[in-house]
């Protein structure tokens, strides 16, 4: 049997070995993860796997962290996985000139330039309530090493690793919420121009008796990667001021939705910021944000002047001075019902005498957007909700329409499962919501047909389209998936917004509310109006659709033989392309379709 740990790590090794070649990386390295997402800086690293993000962090030293986990560079579960032990994503340096510096002079570093290695890890899972948790806590199976290349022997040397633990266990022994490493380099072996060093994070699944329930896990969050000489074995501080957590949306609840069904009441009235001091003294800092619109108007600019922010490390607080955590938020957007529009708002934060070793951390930003969806995620998947497999269970999301609009599609993030076993049958079921004090659906307005899950790419959604324009007026209305195979059905869940409130459950015929925090990865989207369609003729000058409404073909008058003809749904999509004046439309399902032919466009019925 093939050694798939073995392979994986061969090939982690390959990886760094062939992008090696080059300059390298002059002291000092530092990524503290804040400034990007996505795939880790490729200047500093060559990756295999891990995810640089602000969702699975939980108050990190700065904001964003670089996530090791089960996922590969795809999002999907690693084949080798089983639930014993095996190598997951790989975080390896480029090549770091160890041979020489080049500040303030150019010259060799010498063992008595005293060169250390500092990060801060946390396993995932955070803490407090299970149900408020973001991610997943490694098992005592789990681990992560930390190995350092000698090019001379051509080997990787274990000079750390930790065993699977969780938060409260590290927070219990300083009220940190991370543990920070460092190390000395003392070997002048290393002292070369191609030294590297790697984290492989080696996860395993758990013994759950069917692959549907298996989803991403083992995770580890890795920040402030730091390596310079001058250091010694007490070099824990950094005089830096850093944002924590990422820059929100300013809405209450959604996180976009279009302009037409949004309201001024939905604005929160103050905002929430989470900032830290990591220097061992106290530091005075500045605090400001802005807002601005597509063309970088300023619409609106708060300054909370200057406040003290006491160390971290002493006070285990962040910054407490109101109008830095607490701002109140005297703003209303003012987007115009119909066009797409986007607002900018970022956030400053300023060591007061300029001396803050990191910038990148001192900026976050959000773009705040109003187009034609409705969304309460952040479009990214901590976990995932699994949708029971049993007669009539459904999971359903609630929004709402300030007047009468129309459906047209749903975006959805079927979160990975290990070997796709969730990837089975479902139906979008659209419904009104009752008049209770709490809504919850009530009658069923729109059903799909049977569609299949699809999976793209981390974070990706599939979109989904209707048969038919839904005209639903205005009020709540919610979108509900129904499984119909006998396994789970997993939808991503974005752990770091709250739906609660608008979400519930089918079960035994009836609504009960979610108390798990997030937000499923469901967006509605709208805007195609029926009396547009209705507008549109069903024949133009000689153009003619004959029959219409139609069955199985149509005739089209007016065309040569070898005339193009386009069958597009009403939001878009080519469904048929074709030639001539005779088109086969039986595999069109009941609905309007647009027809389009020598630039003219034709409206289209197919009734059976």
């Amino acid at each position: 049997m093939l050694n798939f740990r073995k392979i994986l790590s061969s090939f982690a090794v390959a990886i760094c070995a062939f992008t090696a070649a080059g300059q390298g990386i002059y002291l000092p390295l530092t990524d503290d993860f804040s400034s990007y997402t996505g795939i880790p800086d490729t200047a500093l690293w060559v990756n295999y796997g891990c995810n640089v993000n602000t969702g699975y962090q939980f108050y990190p030293p700065s904001v964003g962290v670089v996530t090791m986990d089960i996922l590969d560079s795809q999002g999907r579960i690693y084949e080798q996985a089983n639930i014993y032990s095996f190598s997951a994503d790989t975080l390896c340096s480029k090549s770091v000139r160890m041979d020489s510096l080049q500040e303030p002079t150019a010259r060799k570093i010498e063992l008595s330039d005293s060169v250390y290695l500092s990060f801060f890890i946390q396993p995932g899972g955070s803490m407090g309530n299970m149900w408020e948790r973001i991610g997943s806590t490694p098992s005592v199976k789990d681990s992560v090493i930390l190995q350092f290349y000698k090019s001379q022997q051509d080997t990787w040397n274990t000079v750390w690793s930790i065993s699977g633990t969780d938060v409260e266990t590290i927070y219990k022994q300083d009220s940190s919420y991370f543990i920070y490493v460092l190390l000395p380099l003392t070997d002048t072996s290393y002292f070369n121009s191609d030294f590297r060093f790697r984290f492989i994070n080696y996860g395993s699944l758990d013994a759950n008796p069917s692959y549907d329930y298996v989803t991403n896990k083992g995770q580890w969050n890795i920040d402030y990667i730091y390596l310079n000489v001058n250091r010694n074995w007490q070099d824990k501080y950094f005089r830096d001021i850093s944002f924590v957590n990422p820059a929100v949306s300013l809405l209450k609840n959604y996180t976009s939705l279009p302009a037409k069904h949004y309201k001024p009441e939905y604005m929160k009235d103050s905002l929430q910021t989470v900032i830290v001091n990591l220097d061992s003294s106290a530091l005075n800092s500045n605090y400001n944000f802005s807002i601005k619109d597509s063309e970088d108007n300023v619409l609106y600019s708060y300054n909370g002047g200057f406040e003290n922010i006491y160390p971290y490390s002493k006070t285990h607080s962040f910054q407490t001075a109101q109008k830095h955590s607490n701002p109140a938020l005297e703003f209303a957007f003012s987007p115009q019902p119909g066009k797409f529009s986007s607002y900018q708002i970022t956030h400053v934060i300023q060591e007061g005498v300029g001396q803050d070793k990191l910038q990148s951390n001192d900026t976050v930003k959000f773009v705040q957007k109003f187009e034609n969806y409705f969304a309460y995620d952040d479009a990214t998947s901590e976990s995932g909700f699994g949708i029971e497999p049993v007669n009539s269970s459904m999971l359903a999301l609630g929004f709402d329409l300030l007047q009468t609009d129309t459906l047209y599609a749903v975006d959805i993030y079927f979160n990975a499962a290990f070997h796709d076993a969730n990837m089975k049958p479902f139906v979008i079921n659209i419904y009104n919501a009752t008049q209770d004090s709490v809504a919850r659906p009530d009658k069923l307005l729109y059903s799909t047909g049977k569609m299949q899950p699809g999976f793209d790419s981390l974070d990706k959604y599939i979109r989904y389209y209707t048969e038919q324009p839904v005209v639903l007026p205005a009020g709540r209305f919610f979108v509900a998936l129904q499984a119909l195979s006998s396994t789970y059905l997993n939808i991503g869940l974005d752990q770091n917004n709250d739906a609660r409130g608008n979400m519930f459950e089918k079960r035994a015929n009836q609504w009960l509310d979610i108390f798990h925090r997030g937000a499923p990865m469901i967006r509605p989207y709208f805007g195609y109006s029926t009396i547009g369609i209705e507008n549109l003729p069903a024949q133009t000058e000689n153009i003619t659709c004959m029959p219409n409404p139609a069955k199985d073909e149509i005739y089209i008058t007016g065309l040569q033989d070898n005339t193009p003809v386009y069958i597009y749904s009403i939001t878009g999509r080519l469904l048929i392309k074709t030639a001539g004046n005779r088109v086969n439309v039986a595999s069109l399902a009941n609905g309007v379709y647009l027809v389009k032919v020598k630039g003219k466009t034709l409206k289209l019925i197919i009734a059976r």
